[in-house]
């Protein structure tokens, strides 16, 4: 009756929530450093919209969303014909399976990176080629060679769990090289500003795919948005649910994208954190990477990695254990970057966790 390929997958695992860890352990003051967020709330305008949004929830939304396109035009500098939204990247890569894939199909996915590329390839019922990276940097020569054939190529750019960008010569090879539809999750884009958006009305085959949760501090309103050629738009435009983003969500990203230049603070604020926990994490004699987005990928020695969790969670800090990761050999944590007093707990637990 069910797909066949639900017998072999596992649900995906999101990190441990505030709530989950407070009760588990009877502990409050908690941190979370393990979902990427933005770990500031939105400005007072947003937070004003959203409440007047919500006088209207008995009605639906614009179907087309077109003044929440139009906004999105002005800031990425494409047109509304080029703009699809969804509710959050993770439809948005869904819709790309959707409209790209069918059984049998070949997907190719450079490792490590985020799992949900895979997980959404496998629902479709798809063949999987995974391309491991040297030094984690993804190398157009490798990705062709696998992609012979292929009908999607999933590039993250910067990466998750890695920080890592593709080299913007690089993206430009993989995308002449192949025939088959490449998407760059650019869901960190802003935190280092290198994009290949620029590009999506040359190439019949290129989709970029942004999401409002990570800078724009939306992470619970779930919006995401593709800008990718005419043709690819209006597929995804088809594949969509009706009313795919609530009326509260569209309200909250509109407000949200003119309030730039608070979120260019906050993220400078961000960019200095992680400078200073970079610094901290690797006086301890633990290996943080260098890092394009608001997270840390930081290997750990050869050590009990549950053991270790536990006593972070016990300190009340969640951080993500991404140890077992595709492409990660060794024991490895994503941490994301918090406030300053947040971090300054984490690293503090962190000693506390060596020196045992």
């Amino acid at each position: 009756m069910l797909k066949g390929v639900l017998e072999i997958l596992q649900p995906y695992e999101a990190g441990k929530t505030i709530e989950e860890i407070s009760e588990r352990y009877n502990i409050n003051n908690i941190v979370k450093l393990g979902s990427n967020e933005n770990p500031y709330s939105p400005p007072k305008s947003v937070v004003e919209e959203i409440a007047k949004a919500s006088n209207f929830v008995n009605r639906y939304p614009d179907p087309s969303y077109t003044k929440l396109k139009k906004k999105l035009s002005e800031y990425t500098g494409l047109s509304v014909e080029n703009i699809s939204l969804g509710s959050g990247a993770g439809e948005i890569l869904d819709s790309v399976c959707k409209i790209a894939l069918n059984p049998l199909d070949k997907v190719v996915i450079p490792v490590p990176t985020y799992t949900m590329y895979a997980f959404l390839s496998m629902l479709r019922d798809a063949s999987l080629q995974f391309v491991e990276t040297l030094d984690f940097e993804v190398r157009a020569g490798e990705v062709i060679d696998s992609a012979k054939d292929a009908k999607l190529i999933f590039l993250c750019s910067p990466n998750n769990p890695t920080g890592r960008v593709i080299e913007r010569k690089e993206l430009i090879k993989i995308i002449e090289g192949t025939d088959a539809l490449v998407a760059v999750d650019e869901a960190y884009y802003e935190f280092c500003g290198e994009t290949i958006a620029d590009k999506v009305k040359e190439y019949e085959n290129l989709i970029v795919v942004r999401s409002m949760s990570k800078f724009f501090g939306l992470a619970g309103l779930r919006v995401g948005y593709a800008l990718s050629n005419k043709k690819i738009i209006e597929a995804l435009e088809k594949a969509r649910l009706p009313f795919n983003i609530s009326s509260i969500a569209e309200s909250a990203a509109i407000a949200a994208l003119e309030e730039m230049s608070w979120f260019e603070k906050i993220k400078e604020e961000i960019l200095e954190e992680r400078k200073f926990v970079m610094h901290e994490i690797n006086k301890l004699g633990l290996n943080a990477l260098p890092s394009e987005a608001n997270f840390l990928l930081v290997r750990l020695p050869s050590i009990d990695m549950q053991k270790f969790i536990e006593g972070l969670y016990r300190e009340g800090v969640i951080v993500r254990n991404v140890t077992g990761v595709q492409g990660l050999k060794g024991n490895y944590l994503r941490i994301t970057m918090g406030k300053k007093e947040e971090n300054r707990k984490l690293i503090s637990a962190l000693r506390k966790l060596m020196t045992l």
